[in-house]
């Protein structure tokens, strides 16, 4: 507005002498009011425009990773300084007329090549230096590598513990279908329910924030099919990837249909410390089981031991030996019985 102001008091002589009028005050007058009129106009537009433009900006910047924005810096620091290296003897060549224009374009190509180069490196970067930062994945993932994940696994809790072992690598990739079904869970009024889906959005926060592993939120739907479960079994096909889940139903569908099914609670077996029959083990009796005489027991891994004749003995040790191992996809069963009903 003051700029147009002050164009319009310097427009006022000229109209004044133009229109023969004899009054140039009044001109100037009368074109500084229209100038500052139009500059109001002009710079109000102008002025949303541009916070309207550093709002955007920002909102967009806050989401990069502070490790991402600065290996991009210095990606685009290292592209010009490469440029400027590369390009300086050419600017001594003759016909310069047409050489500054060439080593300027060359110039801006290297530093935005350098900018995009350390923008993509930017979360290696961060855990060379020992710092972790979003590996976030824009492009559908496909192959062995790739991982779908479904709510219960989130929920459980357990694939950052597992992810930080190595023992999950690849894309893991996160449908929207199941951020949606979990935040639905944490959203609930089951009090139970709800701290499961927080613990399942808390677990995806974690993968994310840690760069555990490179994550992708597959954003597309599945035309034809409306259950979530057919909609991760279609997904897992459709990308020739793996299924991690803990829901039992599920994992037996997807492996019918060919899928490879990865669940936590077959590591966790796999990697138990091996108990056979005959081992004796000293237990602790926590409860009565469901049978009359049942004692229930677990070992330090979790696994439960039922314990025959013990029911009287809640909350006592006692050494039993191992007579039978049921497995399931849900786990280990242990049957036992008390070292003295074997005399």
């Amino acid at each position: 507005m003051l700029s147009l102001t002050a164009g319009g008091y310097g427009l006022g002589t000229a109209v004044d002498s133009a229109l023969e009028l004899d009054a140039a005050e009044t001109s100037r007058l009368v074109t500084s009011v229209l100038g500052a009129l139009v500059g109001y106009l002009i710079g109000g537009v102008l002025g949303r425009a541009v916070v309207r433009g550093v709002g955007s900006a920002t909102g967009r910047l806050s989401q990069v990773p502070a490790v991402a924005m600065v290996s991009a810096s210095i990606g685009a620091a290292l592209g010009a300084f490469l440029g400027v290296v590369l390009l300086v003897p050419v600017l001594l060549l003759p016909y310069q007329q047409f050489t500054v224009p060439v080593v300027l374009l060359l110039l801006i190509v290297l530093t935005y090549a350098g900018y995009r180069l350390g923008a993509d490196r930017g979360a290696e970067l961060g855990r060379f230096v020992g710092l972790r930062g979003r590996l976030e994945v824009t492009t559908p993932s496909r192959g062995s590598g790739v991982t779908v994940v479904d709510s219960s696994a989130l929920i459980d809790g357990r694939v950052a513990e597992i992810a930080r072992t190595g023992f999950l690598t690849g894309t893991l990739v996160v449908p929207r279908v199941v951020i949606d079904e979990v935040e639905r869970i944490a959203a609930g009024d089951e009090p139970h329910r709800r701290r499961l889906g927080e613990r399942g959005l808390a677990t995806l926060r974690t993968l994310q924030d840690e760069g555990l592993l490179p994550i992708e939120i597959a954003e597309e739907e599945t035309a034809g099919v409306a259950e979530v479960d057919d909609k991760l079994a279609a997904m897992c096909r459709d990308r020739r990837a793996r299924l991690l889940t803990t829901d039992v139903g599920l994992a037996r569908t997807a492996e019918r249909s060919g899928i490879r099914v990865l669940n936590p609670n077959a590591l966790a077996d796999a990697v138990r410390s091996p108990v056979l029959p005959g081992d004796r083990l000293t237990l602790t009796v926590i409860r009565e089981g469901r049978e009359p005489g049942q004692g229930i027991a677990y070992l330090e891994d979790g696994t439960m031991v039922v314990v025959d004749s013990t029911a009287d003995l809640v909350g006592s040790e006692v050494e039993a030996d191992v007579t039978s191992i049921v497995q399931s996809r849900t786990g280990r069963l242990l049957f036992a019985i008390p070292r003295e009903a074997e005399r």
